[in-house]
């Protein structure tokens, strides 16, 4: 798969971790409860990995979420 087995469940975690973020019922949980929920077990692995795999990282990401044209 050309990555280690890290960076293979972190692309998972990620996927999570968006669904997560999108979903309107956990509008008002934090990132950090976001990434336990995920799998992250920090606050410094959560954001490296989500910005590695999405370009942004999280907090940009929920806030880009009312102008989803600016996530494509």
């Amino acid at each position: 798969l050309s990555m280690n087995f890290f960076a293979f469940i972190n692309e998972y975690r990620v996927k999570e971790a968006r669904k997560l973020i999108e979903n309107p019922e956990r509008k008002d949980h934090t990132l950090l409860a976001i990434a336990f929920e995920a799998g992250f077990q920090s606050k410094a692995s959560f954001n490296a990995a989500f910005k590695k795999h999405t370009g942004m990282a999280p907090g940009e990401y929920r806030r880009r979420l009312d102008s989803p044209s600016d996530l494509q």
